[in-house]
This record gives structure tokens, sequence and C-alpha cells, in this order.
């Protein structure tokens, strides 16, 4: 296996064949310019991970697969697989990938799953995307709310003072090493909100709706602006919305155009100070982001309707008065 790990190396960097299968070979279709120094994961395409790909439940593992080998032509090499999360009950194997990280060999295998038929929500998820919260949700018919992703705001703090410290000493070097360090924390605690939000949603048959953060204005002072650089919405946002298609969750986006200023509870809007809003009409308080939640999944059941209308008041979510906030559950049944 190091022996063609390695000589795929060669093959990609420099375009030495050191006696590597035609399959592996067939992986650079293209004319390298210029020369790249990183490693290059060993391509497995799909014809030969779907054949070789077997159950055997062995006493050392359930799960081996067959690879090609140069070393062992016409023969392969059978390898044990030990998996971190469990294959869905359908499923069919795509063009996948064989990399080493500490000596130790890995397989990402990509799959491709049949998609699962939406339910019928009984409830709406509003999510709000921020900076003080990185993810606000609340549940619009129970009033339930989660704030989530303060975790993420301390890796990315730790490792921007790591940064200004490395900086300083002129550490280039260490700075370029911590930069994948950073993003593979963060994209694992990206994951882990996402898969939460899903599960919640799916245990309690909601829809989830978030805000699209568009043309974010950046001129609010130097710190604002690193933070607001520096959190993934985008990401975040992808993988709430292909996990949530995986398990059936209805998914909806809409604009967050000024949810966070609007009173969820008349319409009107109101003023915000740091984090906390008021409202001049009615006199309602509550946080900001919070507030801003329940006005995107508003916003989203009016999308459901397609009514035309925003349901950005909690005291009436179709303006002729036929149905209010309470009524929530037994609308979202009917649609």
């Amino acid at each position: 296996l190091d022996f063609d790990y390695n000589n795929y190396q060669w093959w990609m960097i420099f375009g030495i064949d050191n006696g590597i299968l035609s399959c592996f070979k067939a992986a650079k279709g293209y004319k390298q310019k210029e020369i790249n120094y990183r490693e290059y994961p060993l391509p497995l395409w799909s014809r030969f991970v779907k054949e070789w790909f077997r159950i055997k439940d062995t006493k050392l593992t359930k799960y081996w697969i067959k690879i090609p080998n140069s070393k062992k032509k016409g023969i392969g090499l059978w390898l044990p697989l030990k998996f971190h999360q469990k294959f869905p009950k359908k499923f069919e194997l795509k063009d996948s990938y064989l990399v080493r990280k500490n000596d130790k060999y890995y397989i990402h295998f990509a799959i491709e799953i049949p998609e699962p038929k939406q339910y019928k929500p009984k409830t709406i998820l509003g999510i709000d995307l921020g900076l003080k919260n990185p993810v606000t949700l609340v549940d619009i018919n129970s009033k339930e709310t989660k704030f989530l992703g303060k975790e993420l705001k301390q890796v990315k703090g730790k490792y921007y003072h790591l940064r200004k410290k490395l900086g300083k000493d002129k550490n280039l070097k260490q700075i370029k090493k911590i930069k994948n360090k950073e993003r593979n924390k963060v994209n694992s605690i990206l994951h882990k909100i996402s898969r939460r939000i899903v599960d919640y949603a799916y245990e309690n048959g909601a829809c989830i709706v978030i805000g699209k953060l568009k043309n974010l204005k950046k001129d609010k002072g130097k710190r604002f602006n690193r933070k607001l650089n520096g959190f993934s919405y985008y990401r975040l946002t992808n993988y709430i919305k292909y996990k949530a298609k995986e398990k059936g969750v209805p998914f909806i986006a809409v604009s967050e155009v000024n949810t966070s200023i609007t009173c969820n509870v008349c319409g009107s809007i109101g003023s915000r100070i740091k984090n906390w809003f008021t409202c001049n009409n009615c006199g309602y308080e509550d946080n900001a982001d919070r507030n801003a939640a329940f006005n995107i999944g508003k916003r989203g059941l009016s999308y459901m309707f397609r009514s035309g209308v925003e349901a950005s008041a909690r005291k009436s979510i179709i303006q002729n008065g036929q149905a209010h906030s309470h009524e929530i559950v037994q609308i979202c049944n009917l649609h």
C-alpha cells in the first residue's frame, strides 16, 4: 500500500512513473504548469469500490474492501474497514479516496442515497445566524429557544490571538501550520451544530427556516469586520441544508433583512441597542437574535403558504384574522 501511495505522489507532483497501475495514472488528465508540493489522495474508482466492498463478518471486522495494488497485480489487496458512523440502509458507492494521516490509512467513501420524501411539518424552527450568538434557534409554536455555537467563538478567538502572537515573532511556518488545525476544528464544530439542528427538527416534525445573509455591511470597526469575515455562515447553511435533505426535513431560506429590528409581536420597527430589542409601539422587549429568529420562522411560514403576506407578527400570521399563532400546528398539517 505504501508503494502505491508514495509513487502516486511522484506521479502527481513530478509526472514520474515508478510502476503504479494505470487506474491511478488516469487521475492526472492534465498538463501540470507548475509543481504543487502537496499530498494527493489515492483515487479509488467506483467500479472497484462497488465490486470489491464485502461484508464478511469476521472476528477482526465486519467490513472489508479489496483495492488494486501494483505489487499484487490481478490479486489486489484486502483491507479491513472500521467505520466512524453507520452506512444508511440504502446507498450506492461512488468514486472514493484513500488518504494517509500520521502513518494511518483512511478511506473517504462517497455515497449516493435516495432522497426521502419530505414530511408535513407540525411546527417551524426559525434560525438566526449572528456574531454575539452564532446560532439562535426558536420553535415558533412552543417558544423554546436554543443558543448554539459558543465553542465556535472560543476556537476562533483562540487561534486569532495565537496567530497575532506568532505574527509578532515572524513565525510564518507555524502560522501556516495552525491554519489547517483551525479549519479542521471549525469544520468539525459546524458539522456537530448542523447535525444537532437537523436531528432536533426531525424529532419534533419541524420545518427549518434559516435567514439568508447577503451584502453584509462591514463598516462597524476593525474588530467587527474580522469576526464577520471569520464566521462560516455559508458553510453552516449548506451543512444544515444537505443534512435536512438526507432526512426529509423541510428546509427554507428566507431574507433576514430587518428581522432583528422588527417586532415579532406587532410587526412595527423598533430599536436595537447592542443585543437587546425594544419595540416603541407595543413595549415588547427581547434578545435581538431571538426576536429575529421568530421573524425568520414566520417569514418561512408565509413562504410555505405562498400567501404573499409577510408573517412578522405573533398575534396575526394571516392578516384577515383567519389564522393565529396558536393554530400553527393545524395549519401545517393541512399544507
